[in-house]
C-alpha cells in the first residue's frame, strides 16, 4: 500500500467506526454516550497530530487555516452533542449529531480529495510516509486514555434509559424496553469495573486505596439485587416503583465513583495501563 492508501484505510477505520456510532444513536439516543466517548479518545487526538505533521507539508497557509478552523469545528460540535446528551435533551442531540457527522463527513472529504493530492504532489513518498508515522506517533500519544471519562459517560446512558423507561408513564411495554435496556448495560458496567477496572487498579494500588473498591463492590450487590426483568405480570406502578429505587440507589453510588474512585485510577493506573482497560471496556460497553 501506498502511504496515501495507507492514511485512507486509517480514515476509513476511524469514520466507519464513528458513522456505526451515530447511526445506533437513531435507534438509542442514550448511545450518544459511546459516540462521545470514542471521539474524545480517538478523533480529537488524530486531529491534533495532523495539525502538527500532515498540514504543515501544505503551503497554502489559508487552505490550512481552513482545516484547523474546522476541527475546532468538530470539537465545538462533538461538546454540544456530549452536553446535550447530560441534560437528556433528545431533540438537541439528534439535532447536533447530525450537524456533528454533516461537518466530520465533510473535512474528512477534503482531507481525501484536496489536501492529500496537494501534499502528494509536493514531496516524496518516504517524506510522506514519515509524516504520516509522525502523526501515528503523535496521535497515540495525545490519547487521554481516560477511564473516568468513559464510565462516567456510560451512567449518563443508564440514566438517560432509566428517564425513558420513567417518562413511559402508561406505556408498559415501552416501559418495559427501556428497564431491559437499563438492566443489560449496568450488569455490563458493573461486569466490567469487577473483571477489568478494578483489578487493573488492584495491581498498582496500595491497600489503603483499594477501601473505596471493597465499598463499590459491596453497592454493586445491592444495586444488582434491585434489577428484575419484567414480565407479563407486572404492572406499571410495580415496574416504576421497582425503577425509582434504583435510581435513588444509582444517584449515590455513582456520585462516589465519579468524585472518588474514578480520579483516583485515573491518577494511579499507568497510561499503557489506562489505554488497555480503556480499550476494552469501550469494546465490552459497546457490545450492549
Amino acid at each position: 500500500m501506498t502511504p496515501t492508501e495507507k492514511l485512507h484505510a486509517h480514515h476509513e477505520k476511524l469514520i466507519g467506526t464513528i458513522r456505526a456510532l451515530a447511526e445506533r444513536m437513531k435507534v438509542d439516543p442514550a448511545d450518544a454516550s459511546l459516540l462521545v466517548s470514542y471521539c474524545e479518545e480517538y478523533l480529537v487526538s488524530h486531529a491534533e497530530a495532523e495539525e502538527v505533521t500532515l498540514y504543515t507539508a501544505d503551503d497554502d497557509t489559508d487552505f490550512v487555516n481552513h482545516m484547523i478552523h474546522e476541527h475546532k469545528e468538530i470539537k465545538h460540535s462533538l461538546d454540544v452533542v456530549g452536553t446535550s446528551f447530560g441534560r437528556g435533551d433528545l431533540n438537541a442531540l439528534d439535532s447536533e449529531s447530525r450537524n456533528f457527522m454533516a461537518l466530520l463527513e465533510k473535512h474528512f472529504n477534503e482531507e481525501e480529495n484536496t489536501l492529500m493530492p496537494r501534499i502528494s504532489a509536493k514531496i516524496s513518498q518516504q517524506e510522506l510516509q514519515a509524516l504520516i508515522d509522525e502523526a501515528h506517533q503523535i496521535e497515540a500519544e495525545k490519547k487521554k486514555a481516560d477511564v473516568w471519562s468513559l464510565f462516567e459517560n456510560d451512567h449518563k446512558r443508564i440514566d438517560l434509559n432509566i428517564t425513558l423507561a420513567r417518562n413511559s408513564r402508561g406505556d408498559i411495554e415501552k416501559a418495559k424496553l427501556f428497564y431491559s435496556k437499563v438492566k443489560r448495560q449496568l450488569l455490563k458496567h458493573i461486569e466490567l469495573e469487577e473483571t477489568v477496572l478494578f483489578p487493573a487498579f488492584g495491581e498498582q494500588a496500595s491497600d489503603n486505596q483499594m477501601g473505596p473498591v471493597h465499598v463499590m463492590i459491596e453497592e454493586h450487590r445491592e444495586i444488582t439485587s434491585l434489577i428484575r426483568i419484567p414480565d407479563g405480570r407486572v404492572g406499571e406502578k410495580a415496574l416504576l416503583e421497582n425503577i425509582d429505587a434504583l435510581a435513588a440507589k444509582l444517584a449515590v453510588h455513582n456520585k462516589k465513583e465519579e468524585l472518588i474512585l474514578y480520579p483516583l485510577i485515573n491518577r494511579t493506573l499507568p497510561r499503557a495501563d489506562r489505554e488497555k482497560v480503556f480499550k476494552e471496556c469501550f469494546e465490552g460497553l459497546a457490545a450492549t
